[in-house]
């Protein structure tokens, strides 16, 4: 009977040891994320956009820890490009859009208004809206592309708490109709 309790015990202990244990459910580790909370903020963003442009297609800009006499030279070369406008119609949009085109012609870039004579630059924001048990958070995924052809040349994506949704609504697709007009 000791032989069969003891051959039992073991028995538990070895098939205990072949299981392998579930992953424990945990959260993230606490991290920070920028609140558009004024015009301003959009500028930043801009800034932010323009740099990282600057910094994949040209290289890192003087404050950014590149080489002061090669920007003061003004050895690097000319690209164009055109930024394409919005997809929706909405005022953050907008003021996106004209900051980016300022920032990009005031770090030598050649924007254009014609889309065939350039690296076409995209953007495009999503709103996504968290809604928790205390409150309802808005945030604001940004999407930036320049494209060569049916190839990516870089890619930017960020994301920011908004304070007010309905600056971005039109950025929201709506349920749309088709009307065929008849004549007489």
């Amino acid at each position: 009977m000791k032989i069969s309790s003891a051959l039992l015990v073991i028995l538990c202990l070895g098939l205990g040891a072949c299981t392998t244990p579930m992953p424990v459910e945990t959260g993230y580790p606490l991290t920070y994320q920028q609140k558009m909370q004024s015009a301003h903020h959009w500028d930043v963003m801009a800034i932010d956009v323009a740099n990282w442009i600057y910094d994949a297609l040209i290289g890192p800009s003087p404050e950014q820890g590149g080489d002061p006499a090669v920007a003061a030279q003004g050895e690097h070369p000319i690209i164009t490009l055109f930024i394409q406008q919005p997809r929706y119609e909405s005022s953050a949009d907008e003021a996106f859009y004209n900051l980016l085109t300022t920032h990009l012609v005031e770090r030598g870039f050649v924007v254009t208004t014609n889309p065939s004579a350039g690296y076409p630059v995209s953007y495009d924001m999503q709103v996504v809206t968290d809604r928790l048990p205390e409150t309802t958070k808005h945030e604001v995924i940004l999407n930036v592309s320049v494209m060569n052809a049916e190839r990516f040349l870089i890619r930017y994506s960020n994301v920011y708490y908004i304070g007010d949704k309905s600056q971005y609504i039109a950025m929201q697709p709506s349920a749309s109709r088709i009307i065929e007009v008849v004549g007489p």
